[in-house]
């Protein structure tokens, strides 16, 4: 493992999206991924820029949330709307995104 891999997987991405959303052959992200060989710079700000991203759609969903009618026996239940193109566009992300704001939400009960 390494701390591209670590990152790839905090942020949730298989290989193919991050491939994809970094726009770089799969076999690189693979590399980068099982050896100590690191990414060029820009990859390194595009998974930035996607971590932002994902903070930035936790907060806007968790601002959706009606705080006013919210129990903390909702919260398992509660429906997210998740902006932003890197959250909507894979799954990972997505996960990622839903389960900050959900955090930010359970905040209000402790």
């Amino acid at each position: 493992m390494s701390n591209f891999s670590d990152m790839m997987d905090y942020i949730g991405l298989s290989s193919g999206e991050a491939a994809a959303a970094l726009n770089v052959p799969e076999e690189e992200i693979l590399r980068w991924c099982s050896t100590s060989d690191s990414p060029p710079i820009q990859i390194w700000q595009g998974l930035v820029r996607m971590l932002d991203d994902i903070r930035r759609s936790a907060e806007e969903a968790a601002k959706s949330a009606d705080l006013d009618h919210l129990e903390a026996s909702d919260l398992n239940r509660i429906t997210l709307s998740v902006p932003g193109e890197t959250a909507t566009e894979f799954a990972g992300p997505n996960r990622a995104a839903k389960a900050l704001a959900l955090a930010t939400l359970a905040r209000v009960f402790v």
